[in-house]
């Protein structure tokens, strides 16, 4: 495709080379007569045809996709005011506005493709919701929206997708074309439950916003499709379990680290390597016992204390303020506080000090070891050292301790249940409360055994 400076006289004596279809000169500072111009606009072209037609064309990048669009005919439009045209253009995609949607057209509505309805969901609703609802959104419907990481990890870097996303499956398709038959060729590619019904739910929210907003009028195409039944494990854990769970995070075993004094050459090298891996692990099985504790303790979420900060503690009064809690929402008149207190156990304030002669330059309770502005995202090593322990089942989670505490404290240790569902932030909503009850057995024993001693057996 020749590139030149265009102008009228180049309009009216351009061709299309024989064996083309179509011939597009680019406006370029560089003219026939090889003289440089300074009024060229980049992205103007002329469109040439093997039949004679001549007509004006733009193009341009668009959230990353390339778009070509006809200005207009060459007998309507001259050079001067095809680059007029193409600079209001340019100006409109500078502010994120694509020239060739417009809003007030209900037509062009109907021809809406998928990318962008899905950018316009994103811009209008999806936006302004959690970090989290963005990335589960981003993995599902629009992978190309999905945010950068801010803490750089490695983690999952290499992974590979078994799947497409809704948006690049069916990228250029007009959205009102999509019918239950594609939702279902989609949904295919999910084997587990849980993935199934998390894409199903974001492209149902998806079509509800275009049906709201009237740029589809149609059936939610989501809907014939049934969302798979998810039967959970129950994950219980007895009298004992438990206890064995608390020894192992009040009172931790760390592994004792090698002498390499007596060695040398190749073999005191290896042992030192293998003393560094012991001394890390015992780190890392520290720190999380702490986090551990405290959860257990205070009965929190760990998305709680993820966030906390070494401020929010008053070690003296033995006090937590929780800055972070979706209990119970806060600051909802004026005259409340911006936070809710709690008090806490002399060995949380204990484990809370040892945070802070751990890291002394930090904000947070527990910062993350690359930048410690940003909270610690997992302990996903020393959890697997954690359930490989004696007595700790494959199972558990850092929300279960949350689960055994409250269910402990349901068990008839005068403290009334109130109490208890204020403490956790269900503001004394027990419904809410008993929902986290394991139903333990073992304080239900001595009712078997008594009745055993009435029977005499």
């Amino acid at each position: 495709m020749p590139k030149l400076f265009l102008t009228d006289d180049l309009v009216f004596t351009a061709s299309c080379p024989l064996g083309k279809g179509q011939e597009i000169y680019w406006d370029y500072p560089v003219g026939v007569d090889g003289r440089i111009r300074s009024d060229s606009v980049s992205g103007l072209g002329l469109r040439v045809t093997e039949l004679g037609h001549k007509a004006f064309v733009h193009a341009y990048r668009f959230n990353g996709r390339r778009y070509r669009t006809v200005l207009g005919s060459t007998v309507v439009l001259n050079v001067s005011s095809a680059r007029l045209a193409v600079g209001k253009r340019q100006r409109r995609l500078e502010v994120g506005d694509n020239p060739d949607f417009d809003r007030t057209d209900p037509r062009r509505a109907h021809l809406l493709t998928v990318r962008e309805a899905i950018d316009r969901y994103w811009e209008s609703h999806v936006n302004g919701l959690s970090a989290g609802y963005r990335y589960n959104f981003a993995i599902f419907v629009a992978h190309w929206l999905r945010p950068t990481p801010t803490v750089a990890s490695k983690r999952g870097h290499n992974s590979r997708r078994r799947y497409k996303d809704f948006g690049t499956m069916f990228a250029d398709r007009p959205l009102s074309s999509i019918k239950p038959l594609n939702i279902e060729e989609f949904q295919k590619q999910f084997s587990s439950g849980y993935v199934f019904n998390s894409a199903l739910r974001h492209v149902l929210a998806l079509y509800n916003w275009a049906i709201r907003m009237q740029l589809v009028d149609m059936r939610n195409p989501c809907t014939p499709i049934r969302a798979r039944k998810v039967i959970r494990r129950r994950r219980d854990y007895s009298t004992e379990q438990i206890r064995q769970i608390a020894a192992h995070i009040f009172y931790p075993v760390f592994e004792a680290p090698p002498e390499i004094d007596h060695l040398e050459g190749f073999a005191k090298r290896n042992m030192a390597l293998v003393k560094g891996q012991v001394a890390t692990a015992n780190d890392q099985m520290e720190e999380l016992s702490n986090f551990m504790g405290i959860l257990f303790l205070t009965m929190a979420r760990p998305s709680d204390l993820t966030k906390a900060e070494f401020d929010h503690f008053d070690l003296e009064k033995l006090v937590w303020h929780k800055h972070n809690t979706k209990g119970i929402k806060l600051s909802r008149s004026l005259y409340e506080y911006a936070y809710r207190s709690v008090p806490i156990h002399p060995r949380v304030a204990a484990m809370v000090q040892a945070q802070r002669l751990r890291w002394p330059e930090s904000k947070l309770l527990f910062p993350s070891h690359t930048d410690m502005t940003q909270p610690r995202d997992n302990f996903r090593k020393g959890l697997d050292r954690f359930k490989a322990m004696p007595g700790v089942p494959e199972y558990f989670q850092l929300y279960d301790l949350k689960r055994i505490a409250i269910s402990l404290m349901l068990t008839a240790q005068g403290v009334s249940h109130e109490a208890v569902s204020h403490y956790v932030d269900h503001k004394g909503n027990l419904e809410t409360t008993m929902i986290y009850d394991l139903g333990l057995v073992d304080p239900m024993r001595p009712v078997t055994e008594r009745l055993g001693v009435l029977l005499g057996v």
